[in-house]
């Protein structure tokens, strides 16, 4: 993880569960210096894909989030998104609860919360 600072020109530092293995790196730079913001984005996008080759995952207790949604292809299957789109549904959530911020974009869509012929609600 400190090689990826360092080839970035950034400063990591960590906090952990020593129990369970989660990580949560902090990134720390100067929004206001050019540049900074897409160098922290590329950084923490090689971070999750290190945690995810090294047998992890992209997430622990947090939940997804719109920085890691795009992410969730590397640990979960096509069928394992359309189940969890389908239990969002079940529960009524539709794009109330979080939109855009659970299942990733999918063909360029903004989100993946209705599965191919599915609907949110009653209908005509």
């Amino acid at each position: 993880m400190y090689e990826v600072g360092e080839k970035y020109g950034l400063r990591i530092a960590n906090v952990f569960h020593a129990g369970d293995g989660n990580l949560h790196p902090n990134i720390l730079f100067d929004e206001a210096e050019p540049g900074q913001l897409e160098k922290v984005v590329a950084a923490g996008a090689e971070i999750l894909r290190l945690c995810v080759d090294a047998g992890g995952t992209i997430t622990g207790e947090h939940g997804v989030g719109m920085e890691k949604r795009d992410f969730m292809r590397w640990v979960f299957s096509e069928d394992d998104l359309d189940a969890q789109a389908r239990i969002k549904i079940a529960f009524g959530a539709g794009d109330s609860f979080n939109p855009e911020k659970i299942f990733p974009a999918s063909s360029g869509d903004a989100t993946l919360s209705q599965p191919s012929g599915r609907s949110s609600g009653p209908g005509p």
